[in-house]
C-alpha cells in the first residue's frame, strides 16, 4: 500500500459511491488508512473482507484464547 494520503475529492467519492450502488455493491472507504474496497450488498458476514489490521487482531484473539485454556485462565 502507498504510504501518501489518498486524494480524493468529495465529487469523486460521491461517483464512487453511486456507481458502487448501481453495479449492487457498497464502497468502503478509509482515507487515512487508505483501502477502497466494494462489497456486495446482500453478503452474509463470512464473505465480508475484512482490513489486514481485523485479521491480525483476530489471529491475536484466537492465540489468547488458546493460551488461556492452556494455562488454566477463562
Amino acid at each position: 500500500m502507498a504510504k501518501t494520503a489518498l486524494a480524493l475529492s468529495q465529487r469523486q467519492i460521491k461517483a464512487l459511491c453511486l456507481g458502487a450502488a448501481e453495479a449492487g455493491f457498497v464502497a468502503e472507504i478509509f482515507i487515512n488508512g487508505t483501502f477502497i474496497r466494494l462489497v456486495p450488498k446482500d453478503a452474509p458476514p463470512s464473505q465480508v473482507y475484512k482490513t489486514p489490521e481485523q485479521l491480525r487482531e483476530e489471529e491475536l484473539d484466537e492465540e489468547l484464547d488458546k493460551w488461556s485454556a492452556k494455562h488454566g485462565y477463562t
